[in-house]
């Protein structure tokens, strides 16, 4: 076989090489072969592809390779993180109307580019506020919508040049601002009620910003078990009120003492007996005392089991303020709070 002809077989396997996608080959024409061999390089004007077909109708027959050492560049280069970004206020959740937002960036931004960015969900108007290049405040000219969940949408680019982008995605709920009455009060939950009304009453009482002492039964603790638990996670107090909800004056001294020992447990050193029922000689004190138990009882008498109409308990709490008395089980008690 002559130099020509081995020559042109050369270019042949090549060929055949690079059409079905090999990325390596090796051929050496002999020196008298009157063309030089064919070169597998990428062509200047395409993309290098680090294994990776090319897109296109040849994306399936083509690869590129990278030059000698861009790997190597790319691998020892050091990658710079974008900037992070998040809410430091309002919370989450019960945010009051008149919040201000305010956002920390880990890196000084470039103002502009942020400023342009920021959106809130429903629209809220307000203004913007940079104490610092790395903090930014929105005020709001407006009181919040009440009972309204609120997105905030915020993306930037750092400051010095680095052209690096972050953003941001916040929620939050808002809630009616804390009641504003002439004297101090406490609001105290007596007893059990459903599932349904306690759960309206802690949610109403997240909604007002307040917090409160119940006094459940053993009995309604044994009843449900996630009470106690739910309760102290929303930072109200679980106190002592006996297990069955007995008048204590009727029962002897092992009685007392068995309705109290059995009753809640949680961290609180509060006795309420059931109806406020006390003896002249002082037992149940004394016997709660055993305990290390004080006495609780109250300032202001809702009647709220008995239908006491919302504006009427809501009149009798600002008229007073003190230790006030409700249910778990009342009829107009959510109204209360929520009007209070």
């Amino acid at each position: 076989m002559g130099w020509r002809v081995r020559g042109q077989i050369a270019r042949l396997v090549l060929l055949v090489a690079a059409t079905v996608g090999v990325t390596t080959a090796v051929v050496e024409p002999s020196p008298a072969a009157s063309q030089p061999p064919l070169a597998l390089a990428p062509a200047p004007s395409d993309p290098v592809l680090l294994g990776f077909p090319r897109t296109g109708v040849h994306a399936d027959r083509r690869r590129r390779l990278a030059p000698p050492g861009a790997l190597a560049l790319l691998v020892g280069r050091q990658v710079e993180a974008p900037p992070e970004v998040r809410m430091l206020a309002p919370a989450p959740l019960h945010a009051p109307l008149d919040a201000t937002m305010r956002l920390e960036f880990s890196d000084p931004m470039e103002e502009a580019t942020v400023e342009r960015s920021f959106r809130i969900e429903p629209a809220v108007a307000g203004s913007l506020e940079w104490p610092d290049a790395r903090t930014l405040l929105f005020h709001p000219s407006q009181p919040l919508a009440y009972r309204t969940a609120y997105q905030v949408l915020v993306s930037g680019r750092a400051a010095g040049g680095h052209r690096l982008m972050t953003a941001g995605r916040f929620g939050f709920a808002t809630v009616w601002p804390p009641p504003a009455v002439p004297f101090p009060f406490t609001l105290t939950f007596d007893d059990c009620g459903t599932a349904e009304a306690i759960l309206a009453i802690m949610d109403a009482l997240a909604d007002r910003g307040l917090h409160a002492i119940f006094f459940p039964t053993g009995m309604c603790r044994d009843q449900f078990p996630w009470l106690v638990p739910t309760l102290l996670a929303a930072g109200h107090r679980v106190c002592n009120h006996t297990y069955s909800h007995p008048v204590l004056p009727r029962l002897s001294n092992g009685a007392i003492a068995s309705e109290i020992q059995r009753g809640v447990s949680a961290g609180c050193d509060l006795f309420r007996p059931p109806y406020g029922a006390m003896d002249a000689t002082g037992r149940i004190p004394a016997i709660a005392a055993s305990f290390s138990y004080h006495i609780q009882l109250w300032d202001v008498d809702t009647r709220d089991w008995a239908g006491t109409p919302a504006d009427v308990m809501d009149a009798m709490i600002r008229a007073r303020g003190g230790i006030v008395l409700m249910h778990m089980h009342g009829l107009h008690t959510v109204e209360a709070i929520r009007t209070l």
